[in-house]
């Protein structure tokens, strides 16, 4: 009887062991999304929704500003769930034609070359991101004062 005691006592003491170096083993949220980012392709990491978002929500983004990227984010959800992906592109330009604050039409810029790469159509991509380097560019450089 003794021995089957210290038996169960040993098994169960390895089994505890196990559990302890198994859960020390399993990466954080953080430490998973980085290890899932490293591997993907280096181009392609811009593309996800993690850093859009941590790239969108700093200190500068005004309340207005990431209220209105949440209500495109949850938008853009509704969108794919019900099959509609192809009016996206109309809904940025929509949005896009409304406003005139710099990171909010950065943001649509990404997202719209985003949808426009999707199926393989680079061309289109490119001149989207191409028209937002230009405003950016123009918005960059100082003004010149006349007189």
């Amino acid at each position: 009887m003794q021995s089957k005691t210290l038996i169960l006592l040993a098994v169960s003491t390895l089994s505890l062991c196990a559990t302890v170096f198994v859960v020390q083993a399993v990466p954080t949220g953080r430490e998973s999304a980085n290890a899932q980012t490293d591997t993907q392709d280096p181009g392609a990491a811009h593309w996800t929704h993690r850093q859009d978002a941590r790239h969108h929500r700093g200190a500068n983004g005004s309340p207005a500003v990431r209220a209105t990227i949440f209500d495109l984010r949850a938008m853009d959800r509704l969108y794919r769930a019900s099959g509609k992906t192809s009016a996206l592109p109309a809904l940025y330009r929509d949005v896009l034609a409304k406003t005139h604050n710099p990171k909010l039409r950065n943001y649509l810029y990404m997202r719209l070359a985003r949808l426009q790469s999707a199926p393989t159509n680079p061309d289109a991509a490119i001149a989207t991101l191409r028209q937002s380097l230009d405003e950016n560019l123009a918005r960059a450089e100082p003004k010149q004062d006349r007189g």
